[in-house]
């Protein structure tokens, strides 16, 4: 699909590696608004998706939305500037790895597009758009190390055995796993996906699930009501 419309926004992907999926909408709309969400750093925006369901959320907040890729960028921009919050996000194509800012953010978001043990692509855009080959999970916690304000959260979507991962990188920096969300397709399948929310600050752990399914062609109450406020047929 060239064209993704939800309620208040459309995201154009004619030429982006990675198209919208579920793991973003899914952390997008799962993600708890809190008033301390001032400035909000989006890391591998891709087609903006992210960065337009935290404006649509949090109208007050500032969005900043990195991306490495060329393409991306472009239609990560095009896709802001035709939205209500062209004046609350601002793109930049550059290479996060090497990016560097005065500001801080209160809240960090990505869905980080690789997968360590999948096979590389042979595209060379999808392969870094989607692999670990040019920026990992500790270049992400890293970055929210330094660009964190020091009441900072991190929110992102991982496979399962790579939250795991996250988490135990996350203890060793002394940090703390705030929220922990098992996403499974049915009720009874496995676990295949998790949102992950982080905190700076010491906090108890919460633990949950949901699973997207009722059944073949039906999705759970629990999903409906979760992206109700973006899905246009919910």
């Amino acid at each position: 699909m060239s064209v993704f419309h939800f309620k208040k926004f459309s995201i154009k992907q004619y030429k982006t590696a990675m198209k919208v999926g579920t793991d973003s909408i899914l952390l997008g709309a799962w993600l708890h608004v809190e008033p301390k969400y001032q400035n909000i750093l989006d890391v591998g925006t891709g087609t903006g998706l992210l960065a337009l369901m935290m404006a649509q959320k949090i109208p007050h907040a500032n969005v900043k939305a990195l991306e490495i890729d060329a393409n991306a960028y472009e239609e990560a921009k095009m896709n802001v500037e035709a939205s209500k919050w062209v004046k609350q996000i601002k793109v930049c194509k550059t290479d996060a790895k090497q990016w560097v800012s005065k500001d801080k953010y209160d809240l960090v978001i990505s869905n980080p597009p690789y997968f360590e043990s999948s096979i590389l692509s042979k595209n060379v855009a999808r392969k870094i758009a989607r692999h670990q080959a040019h920026f990992s999970i500790e270049d992400l916690v890293s970055l929210w190390r330094k660009c964190g304000s020091t009441h900072s959260d991190l929110a992102c979507v991982l496979p399962m055995n790579e939250s795991l991962k996250m988490i135990e990188i996350i203890e060793e920096k002394g940090f703390y796993t705030k929220k922990f969300v098992a996403v499974r397709s049915y009720k009874k399948s496995p676990e295949k996906r998790a949102l992950l929310l982080f905190s700076k600050q010491q906090i108890k752990r919460e633990n949950s699930e949901i699973y997207i399914y009722a059944s073949q062609g039906e999705y759970s109450k629990a999903y409906t009501d979760m992206t109700k406020d973006f899905y246009l047929h919910f």
